[in-house]
């Protein structure tokens, strides 16, 4: 058994709760006790995003777990399809009732002739996945069950818009990143967002997401529904890694050649060399730096792999990348382990110029000159101002201004 001083890697049902919980219109049923749900809505503070969408707890006692009764549930489907009159009803299991085999899928199809809304059964909700998968796993639900078809919405062809997959409130900095990349899609090829998955829409919004002509994918997580959206619909998608200049530039390049969109080469330029007069600074600085010049990444699976190669762009060395839990990664150089212990050990033992880590790695004894939280779970930090982005040509500078002040 594992050691863990802080928190364990959160299971697939806070994912997927995660996920819809972002989502104005949504509404979440779970059948469980009320003190997990509660503490599923808690913990949506401590990711600084917020709860758009009705989540409701049947609560249950002895009786339910023994007998294996579903009255609750079917009665808290009555009374939310009648009272709040939703068009989509989320039905899932907490970790407790999954683990006793409940069985929400049945109740849904016996439910479903009795209320108006759309009963979306969640399956899987235990304690064998973490939170990655169920992330996945929802927007796949969500592509399956609320996007509706071009023939639905009465259009022939896709608009000139995009969707952003993967912009969800469990990635720390998702609320600047995504205005990040709003903007770059605004100045630099004129076009605007149709639907984001899932932070901060409608559920109104995501029926709408086959009319957009292109989906950009944020985060692998996000690339399995981006697959179904382009076989079941024809709308390519780009997996983008926004970090650093050389990415975001070569991300425009793959967008122009996919879509065609004419490229606005004046802000272009404007935005490239408001960058490329900074990166020798930090290169400068650090030239006939002789002490450590070493950094440590730890993080999201996505973010780890960005963050890294900002940094090393900007010449700083990464002697250490690691995704804080179990994932498969083609790069042998990156570590993927949720081991606390391990961590520890490495922060205690090794000096760093810099370490960019979740909360509860920068919150370990550590010797490093500059410290910056780059991923979730989060224990202190609060995020409401919009313009920090890590991605971008913005991200740069930011990433540039912090590299130059540090104290050296």
């Amino acid at each position: 058994m594992q050691v863990c001083k802080y928190f364990p890697v959160a299971s697939d049902r806070m994912g997927m709760i995660w996920t819809i919980s972002s989502i104005e219109g949504a509404c979440i049923i779970e059948f469980g006790p009320a003190g997990t749900t509660h503490f599923a809505i808690e913990g949506i503070g401590s990711l600084n995003g917020e709860e758009k969408s009705k989540i409701y707890s049947t609560h249950m006692d002895q009786g339910d777990v023994t007998f294996g009764k579903y009255d609750r549930l079917e009665n808290s489907i009555l009374e939310i399809d009648e009272n709040i009159n939703p068009k989509y009803i989320f039905v899932m299991a907490s970790s407790v009732s999954s683990v006793i085999g409940a069985d929400v899928e049945s109740v849904c199809s016996t439910m479903q002739d009795k209320v108006k809304a759309k009963l979306i059964p969640i399956k899987t909700a235990g304690l064998k996945y973490d939170y990655t998968v169920g992330v996945e796993n929802t927007l796949l639900l969500l592509i399956n069950n609320v996007v509706k078809s071009r023939e639905e919405l009465g259009i022939e062809n896709g608009q000139q818009t995009y969707n952003i997959i993967g912009s969800n409130i469990d990635r720390y900095n998702f609320l600047s990143d995504t205005n990040e990349l709003e903007r770059i899609m605004d100045v630099i090829f004129d076009k605007k967002v149709n639907t984001t998955f899932t932070a901060y829409t409608n559920i109104d919004e995501i029926e709408r997401a086959s009319m957009a002509s292109l989906n950009i994918v944020t985060r692998k997580e996000g690339l399995k529904a981006a697959m179904i959206m382009d076989e079941r619909y024809g709308i390519p998608y780009i997996y983008a890694n926004l970090y650093g200049l050389k990415n975001t530039i070569k991300f425009i390049e793959q967008v122009k050649n996919i879509t065609s969109w004419e490229v606005n080469e004046e802000n272009l330029e404007k935005e490239i060399e408001s960058v490329k007069n900074h990166l020798f600074s930090v290169k400068r600085r650090f030239y006939f730096y002789e002490k450590n010049k070493d950094a440590a990444v730890f993080g999201d699976y996505d973010t780890v792999i960005g963050m890294s190669d900002l940094l090393n762009e900007l010449g700083i060395n990464i002697d250490r990348k690691q995704i804080i839990y179990k994932t498969d990664c083609e790069d042998e150089t990156i570590i993927a382990s949720d081991d606390e212990l391990d961590r520890m050990k490495y922060l205690r033992d090794t000096e760093l110029l810099m370490l960019l880590g979740d909360g509860v790695t920068l919150d370990m004894k550590h010797n490093s000159k500059f410290d910056l939280q780059i991923s979730n779970p989060n224990l202190h930090r609060v995020n409401i101002y919009p313009s920090t982005p890590y991605i971008g040509f913005k991200g740069c500078l930011l990433m540039i201004e912090k590299i130059l002040n540090i104290k050296l």
